[in-house]
């Protein structure tokens, strides 16, 4: 029987999780997760959670659903991890020695607004007060919102308050030119992004200008911020939709990648200063050097899965297959949703009508359940 460690419990490691129980039908498997997180982590569906957190059950399902034999363990967190081994420190704080044949790095990324993504672990229920004290915040506010960062998040948070908050001012502060940094066609997407955002009566996007030293979320009294052009913007909150790093939440030396900060792997997803061929460690999603994002899951996962049956079959990851072929995400398709009435989508060419059809109703998140899960939701 082989034992599997995975590390993180969020849209990778759960896809991590179901590909070994696929490959392995005895299979040990132990999942670590800091905090007390018990439910898939759909974060593709925080900006809609944003203005209607009752939606959280139906959104952020049980874990246990999810997979079949796998075991999840709390932890507060990782102190190291080597060929074999993960040394990490359990729920009541003893520092614990946990012996694997295989391990699995799933630890995702952390980003600028913990409103938006998750990186604490927090439960369910802590995760419904904060998405629900934030909308009480958008609903009272008399400032008006900031929302810092016009990537997919940033643009859909501000349609989410526009669509549900029309009377609410709404500011949206995106540094470079164009919306939407990391989609294919996005001149094109900028065009129509901005006339749907500019539809809702609330919403302002500013493009090319930025405030500095503006780093985190904020609730509270009114403040005036001063942009780089001299653009005075007043809000009594602000989130951060810009800016995010690889979470690599232990000390992994020259394992990481110093460009992107992730972790370096190879085309088998394996990450070979961590571990050696007989006692093999890989790391997918956010954590990586390539990033993650839902739309790298397929690949990702197909080549992980390949070398853990090859690993499964002799062994050894020596000789296995090398099947990630990395391409950058401007070449991949593309979506958002503009609040629950419009969105935008890339193929099969720049267009609001599927983005609308297929993404504006719950951001996809019954689509990601089905074909990632196998769950209905």
């Amino acid at each position: 029987m082989t034992k599997y460690i995975v590390i993180g419990a969020g849209w990778f490691g759960v896809c991590a999780v179901r590909a070994i129980e696929a490959l392995s039908k005895d299979a040990e498997i132990v999942v670590l997760q800091i905090g007390s997180k018990d439910y898939i982590d759909i974060n593709v569906a925080n900006p809609r959670l944003a203005v209607e957190p009752d939606a959280i059950d139906a959104v952020y399902q049980p874990l246990s659903k999810a997979w079949s034999r796998a075991k999840l363990m709390h932890i507060q967190s990782i102190d190291r991890i080597s060929s074999g081994q993960v040394v990490v420190v359990d729920s009541e704080g003893a520092v614990q020695t946990l012996e694997a044949d295989g391990i699995v790095i799933a630890t995702g990324s952390v980003q600028s607004s913990p409103l938006m993504k998750d990186s604490a672990g927090k439960s369910k229920e802590e995760r419904k007060a904060e998405f629900t004290a934030f909308r009480d915040a958008v609903k009272a506010s008399k400032a008006g919102v900031l929302v810092v960062g016009g990537g997919a998040t940033g643009v859909e948070l501000a349609a989410e308050i526009g669509t549900d908050f029309p009377d609410v001012k709404c500011t949206l502060l995106n540094k470079p030119e164009l919306l939407l940094s990391g989609l294919g066609k996005r001149a094109s997407m900028h065009k129509i992004a901005m006339k749907q955002l500019t539809k809702l009566g609330g919403v302002t996007v500013l493009t090319g200008d930025y405030i500095e030293d503006l780093k985190e979320d904020y609730i509270g009294t009114p403040k005036k911020f001063t942009t780089k052009k001299g653009v005075e913007i007043e809000a009594d909150i602000v989130v951060m939709c810009a800016g995010g790093h690889p979470n690599v939440p232990f000390d992994a030396a020259d394992a990481v990648d110093e460009p992107t900060k992730g972790l370096t792997v190879n085309a088998a997803m394996l990450c070979e200063k961590l571990g050696d061929p007989s006692k093999p460690v890989w790391a997918v999603g956010d954590c990586t050097m390539f990033g993650g994002r839902g739309l790298f899951a397929d690949t990702q996962i197909v080549a992980l899965s390949a070398s853990i049956k090859h690993f499964e079959k002799t062994g050894s990851t020596d000789g296995g297959p090398m099947k990630y072929k990395h391409k950058p995400s401007e070449s991949c398709p593309g979506m958002i949703s503009l609040g629950r009435r419009s969105g935008a989508a890339t193929v099969p060419f720049p267009n609001v009508w599927l983005g609308k059809t297929f993404k504006a109703k719950d951001l996809a998140v019954g689509y990601v359940y089905k074909k990632y899960f196998g769950l209905k939701v």
